[in-house]
């Protein structure tokens, strides 16, 4: 058996024995109200940052197309 596959066993079962240790997010098991907030405000605001870069492009769109109509029939 090659070196790589020995490692590649051995991470696998260190990984298998350890399931703690290989969790994803290190704030998940926290329970405080300011961290729940914390990360609902920044869900909120990083929903919101799309739609507002939406709807300035929209209307900036729509001034520019305004102002061409009029320049057209002046």
């Amino acid at each position: 058996m090659s070196r790589s596959a020995l490692a590649i066993i051995w991470l696998l079962l260190c990984a298998a024995l350890l399931p703690e240790s290989a969790a994803a997010c290190s704030v998940c098991y926290v329970g405080a109200e300011e961290s729940r907030k914390a990360f609902l405000f920044t869900t909120v605001l990083l929903s919101l940052i799309p739609i507002a870069m939406i709807g300035t492009f929209a209307w900036w769109v729509w001034r520019h197309a305004r102002e061409a109509d009029a320049a057209d029939e002046g």
